[in-house]
């Protein structure tokens, strides 16, 4: 069964605010904020609601920059899609919450070596206002990128 889902990277100047999950899947991986969509819950007021609830901030006008499908496990059924926001405007000061410590980290000082690794293929794409969909399978133990596809998506 799929599990639909968004992350949203906050992005004040040259910085962006990751955080460190501290449960689930993500566990011990720095990441943007964000979660399984709830039922009834459109995946705008989902990645809205995700990082309210994971860094106190109030995003404005999140931008949508396409989805990410997840094969893991080397499987070939697909597991996660993953709605992926950036967001420039937001209220609030950041909070880390239980799910997670949250820090702001220079755009040339990303920790991708602790983090998803397939963050290293995408995450620069979203960083330069690029909108793209991709595919990523991960090997059996889900440390590493075996495959993967990114196409962009002209026009958006």
């Amino acid at each position: 069964m799929t599990i639909d889902a968004t992350v949203c990277h906050i992005i004040k100047g040259h910085r962006l605010l990751l955080k460190k999950a501290t449960r689930g899947i993500s566990a011990g991986k720095w990441n943007g904020p964000g979660g399984k969509i709830e039922p009834g819950e459109t995946v705008a007021q989902s990645v809205v609601r995700e990082v309210k609830e994971e860094t106190s901030l109030s995003v404005a006008d999140p931008l949508y920059h396409g989805k990410l499908e997840f094969y893991m496990n080397g499987g070939r059924s697909l597991d996660f899609l993953v709605h992926v926001f950036s967001a420039k405007r937001f209220s609030g000061r950041p909070r880390s919450s239980e799910e997670g410590i949250v820090k702001w980290f220079d755009i040339q000082k990303i920790p991708y070596s602790k983090m998803w690794d397939d963050d290293r293929y995408w995450l620069p794409l979203l960083l330069n206002g690029i909108n793209f969909d991709a595919r990523f399978t991960y090997d059996r133990k889900n440390h590493y990128v075996v495959d993967y596809d990114i196409r962009s998506r002209a026009g958006l």
